[in-house]
């Protein structure tokens, strides 16, 4: 039986707080600018933001087992297929339904049958859809899980190279490599990159330097800081510095000042933190907890509300609760998700996973 230390148990909830707020900016990123103004105009830096998480947590509960031979490459990539992918099915099932309501009712889809029958196979296999559009979206039924890709792409690199990640040459080499790429691709083009097949490229070092960043956090706080932490407070500060990022206007100062200084900075305080307690605490921790959920259901959502509720002559005090509306709408939505869909499917495929990988470990009995 493997047991667990309590520190691979840990659970970093200001963390997740921090997840959790940065999916909502997501939300009203994606919303026209028509109906949230000028506001959120580097809500987009969110995804760096999560990339680095990603690379903190991965590196907390899977470096040590990977870089030591304890798990393997395939149970390591069951274990994220399982995480990720009953949620990415429940929003692009969503996206059906909302597309046959359409159909019935006689309203313009946004595809044709040829194109929707072609996108769909790609799409269920969580694979980039081939398209002729112009916006050339790699995930066009749900435009954000472009960063899922990113994220299992890296996580398998992540898993290939573990046992030389433990050394911090390799870990600062990764980083210095993709960390030049991003700054002059930002410079330059200042376009990060990543969501259609005309950046794909792009993309690249954006989810490398943040996510071997994050790795290279946690590997420093476990060697230098273990057992260090700050008082909860110390995480309303951080977190307000997050918003105040992601609400930012979209300039080079604060795209290059983000990736390549706050966030890392923020990442290594909210890892040493906790939030307050109460009901404020109470509810960032639940945030956490369906940040994926409002992640991945807010696209499917955003395209109910604007082809049935959305009315861009709206006054402004009523496009402010419209939007109010629309962010309550996908906390509960991504609740349900999580109660009814993800957790449970996620627990049941668990067990699926671990009993197979005892029947492959369990020893031979010798024929009679």
């Amino acid at each position: 039986m493997n047991v667990v230390s309590e520190e691979k148990r840990r659970v970093f909830h200001a963390l997740d707080a921090a997840r959790g707020l940065a999916a909502l900016v997501v939300v009203l990123y994606h919303i026209p600018g028509s109906f949230r103004g000028t506001y959120f105009g580097s809500g987009y830096l969110a995804v760096d933001f999560f990339f680095g998480l990603s690379g903190f947590v991965l590196a907390h509960a899977y470096l040590e087992r990977l870089g030591t031979g304890r798990m393997t490459l395939r149970e390591f990539a069951v274990a994220r297929l399982i995480r990720l992918y009953p949620l990415y099915a429940l929003s692009l099932a969503v996206l059906l339904a909302i597309l046959a309501v359409m159909a019935a009712t006689g309203l313009p889809l946004p595809w044709s049958p040829i194109a929707l029958a072609g996108k769909l196979p790609f799409a269920v296999a969580m694979l980039p859809s081939p398209t002729l559009d112009i916006e050339a979206y790699l995930y066009a039924f749900n435009i954000p899980a472009w960063s899922i890709l990113f994220e299992l792409a890296v996580n398998l690199l992540f898993a290939l190279v573990a046992r030389p990640l433990r050394h911090a040459r390799t870990r600062w080499g990764l980083i210095a490599v993709s960390g030049a790429i991003l700054a002059l691709q930002i410079r330059t083009q200042h376009d990060l990159g990543g969501d259609t097949w005309h950046t794909l490229a792009a993309g690249v070092p954006r989810v490398c330097f943040s996510f071997f960043v994050g790795v290279q956090i946690h590997e420093w706080l476990r060697h230098r800081h273990a057992g260090t932490s700050l008082h909860p407070l110390w995480s309303v500060p951080a977190l307000g510095v997050l918003l105040a990022c992601l609400c930012g206007p979209d300039r080079h100062w604060l795209v290059l000042a983000s990736i390549f200084l706050v966030f890392p900075a923020l990442i290594a305080t909210l890892a040493l933190g906790d939030v307050p307690g109460g009901i404020a605490g109470r509810a960032l921790r639940r945030l956490g907890v369906l940040s994926y959920a409002v992640y991945m259901l807010h696209g499917p959502m955003l395209m109910i509300w604007a082809t049935w509720f959305a009315a861009p002559g709206w006054p402004a005090a009523t496009r402010v609760a419209g939007l109010a509306v629309l962010l309550a709408a996908v906390v509960a939505a991504s609740w349900l998700a999580d109660v009814w869909v993800d957790a449970p499917v996620r627990a049941r495929l668990g067990r699926w996973a671990r009993a197979r990988a005892g029947r492959r470990t369990a020893p031979v009995r010798a024929s009679a």
